[in-house]
């Protein structure tokens, strides 16, 4: 009996033309046109072993975006390129050289089912022949000039989103951390880690520093420190405001420039050449827009970072990174109309986004309605257990009430889910102190120093427990370690600290350097009544209620004529006048009183006996009374 005649080859020009065709459905998103060619390029590319695997790739592909995950699940294993199924997997060195993407596929068609057990043995557990094995897999794919990123990094993305689902968060914080040493492109690994607070911010400079970018890639690192935390970043803060300059330079607004010596026109340029043509390139871009917008927003800058925030929204409307920041911003300026209309705008456009509820929540906060605010918050916080503004926004909402239990509940429970925000445990400090649970307080304020000692926040508060605990010595460093930290100009936001270093002064007895801490206050606010009462106070104090009266006097009527009902300024004042009219009233002699003795009269006409005044040995010019 005769064989059957074989089949014969497929041209292949009509194979090229079918992956052409696939990929072209793909980039175009047409997954179901991508899905009937790429099966038919399967079926005609060979049977069995001879099937090309770079078209079953494609065809995995493209039924991973028509979101087909079983079924690619069961093609690969059918084809013996990944582990599960009746097949077991082929040794073709083709085959073994393209393990990793087949694997990577898998695993994502595991995790698009939420199945992540099933997704981390897929993935495997990371061990160096593995490494090893992806590492070549990786170095035959950079023999071409195109940038990619590597197998290496996103199966270590993928690892570490499967731990967080698993809320294992220890080991998804060392996944993500393994993806971005592997490749510093692999942007999603620094946003999971930074949006989730994984790092403390000493970390955060150290991951991003030990990157090994490309000379040619510098400035990415730049701009990777400019989306972490901007506490005491001198070279970042430099960065940003050089690249403002030239913004304002090529708005029009060329009035610092125009009055800038020699030497600092030099240094201006020096600077400018010291920025990478790439970095310069992005100064309108809206990642290095919203960088610029929180650096305002940590140096209390409120207006400027609100400034920058509606310049982004104009640009952009729905970039969700940049919202929080514009909200917190828009609570503390109290801008209720700009917040309803926002709110409503997000509702209508991401109702199941937990941003969108969050502005719902500032919006009935900063109108002081704060059982709604804490409705909007908690179910923010269910849509996404993972956004820090709405624990805090919750925790706030509670303590606004003087409801410490709850609001502590929420700030531990904000602790516990991001380990490397210091936010939630200087909160729960706050909260101690407020309840006048000292030692407690003094614990978390240390606490949050230690995740991230350069926030002027903390010194402020561990200054004001010094001061509570009568440590005006202590007290005075912490507050002028935090005066240091903060971004100088100072601005009005940070008037209350420097009122607090002079307060301390005053208790030590330091009048001197207390009067000038007040001026200095007076500066930033000059219509801050109780300013002007601590300053009139002080000179009192000074003076020891015998001198510097009229400095004293002229305090408190400042002070009065911006709140009246000041009781302390008017009792002060009263004493002042009163100090000041015993010192400066001249000297006079007592004169005792006697009855008038008998005067001689003189015989008038009409017979009326009229007095004749005594003579005067002194005259009549002479108004002073001396004793007789």
């Amino acid at each position: 009996m005769d064989a059957p005649p074989l089949a014969p080859r497929v041209p292949r020009a009509t194979l090229e033309k079918l992956r052409s065709v696939v990929r072209d459905c793909l980039e175009k998103h047409l997954d179901d046109s991508a899905v009937f060619f790429a099966d038919k390029l399967v079926s005609m590319s060979g049977d069995g072993e001879a099937k090309d695997p770079d078209d079953l790739f494609l065809y995995c592909q493209a039924l991973f975006a028509g979101k087909h995950h079983r079924r690619a699940l069961t093609v690969m294993r059918g084809a013996g390129l990944v582990d599960g199924g009746d097949v077991p997997a082929r040794d073709v060195p083709a085959v073994r050289k393209n393990a990793p993407r087949f694997r990577l596929l898998a695993a994502r068609c595991l995790a698009a089912t939420r199945e992540w057990d099933e997704c981390l043995a897929a993935l495997g557990d990371g061990e160096s022949s593995e490494i090893s094995e992806i590492s070549a897999a990786d170095d035959e794919e950079s023999v071409t000039k195109t940038k990619k990123i590597s197998h290496a990094s996103a199966m270590s993305l993928l690892r570490a989103q499967a731990h967080e689902a698993l809320e294992n968060r220890p080991l998804a914080r060392r996944w993500y951390v393994a993806a971005l040493e592997a490749d510093p492109f692999c942007y999603a690994a620094l946003e999971a880690l930074l949006s989730n607070h994984a790092l403390s911010a000493e970390e955060e400079r150290s991951l991003i520093g030990s990157l090994a970018f490309d000379p040619e890639d510098e400035w990415l690192r730049f701009l990777y420190t400019s989306m972490g935390k901007k506490y005491d970043e001198p070279e970042l803060e430099s960065g940003l405001e050089m690249l403002e300059e030239i913004r304002n330079h090529e708005s029009g607004d060329e009035s610092a420039a125009r009055f800038e010596s020699s030497d600092e026109a030099r240094a201006r340029r020096e600077k400018l050449a010291s920025l990478p043509a790439e970095l310069l390139a992005l100064r309108d871009n809206g990642e290095v827009a919203l960088a610029r917008a929180e650096w305002y927003y940590h140096r209390g800058d409120f207006q400027k970072c609100h400034d920058a925030c509606v310049e982004i929204c104009e640009r952009d409307p729905f970039q969700l990174k940049a919202l929080p920041v514009y909200l917190a911003v828009t609570v503390e300026l109290r801008k209720k109309n700009e917040l309803y209309l926002r709110a409503h705008e997000l509702v209508e456009e991401y109702p199941t986004r937990a941003v969108s509820w969050f502005a719902v929540g500032c919006y009935y906060y900063c109108v002081r309605r704060f059982d709604a605010a804490r409705r909007f918050f908690s179910k923010a916080t269910a849509l996404d257990g993972a956004f820090v503004p709405a624990w805090i926004g919750f925790g706030h909402a509670f303590a606004a009430q003087d409801e410490s239990d709850q609001a502590m509940a929420a700030y531990r429970t904000a602790a516990r889910l991001f380990p490397g925000c210091h936010l939630p445990v200087l909160c729960i400090g706050m909260e101690y102190r407020r309840a006048n649970n000292l030692s407690l307080a003094e614990q978390f304020f240390e606490k949050s120093r230690g995740i991230c000692p350069a926030d002027p926040l903390v010194h402020n508060e561990l200054g004001v427990l010094a001061y509570r605990n009568k440590d005006y010595a202590k007290a005075v460093e912490h507050l002028l370690d935090a005066i240091a930290l903060v971004p100088h100009p100072l601005t009005d936001e940070w008037e209350a600290s420097v009122v607090n270093v002079a307060h301390a002064y005053r208790k030590m007895n330091d009048f001197d350097s207390a009067i000038e801490w007040y001026e200095r206050a007076l500066s930033l606010a000059p219509r801050c009544a109780g300013t002007h009462t601590a300053l009139g106070f002080t000179h009192q104090l000074k003076g020891n209620f015998q001198t510097n009266m009229s400095e004293a006097i002229e305090c408190y009527h400042r002070a009065l004529s911006l709140r009246p009902d000041d009781t302390f300024a008017q009792e002060m004042l009263t004493l002042a006048l009163i100090d000041q009219c015993a010192v400066t009233m001249p000297p006079y002699n007592f004169v005792s009183y006697e009855p008038l003795q008998a005067a001689p009269y003189a015989d008038q006409p009409g017979g009326k006996d009229v007095p004749v005044a005594a003579e005067d040995d002194e005259g009549d010019d002479d108004m002073e009374m001396s004793p007789g």
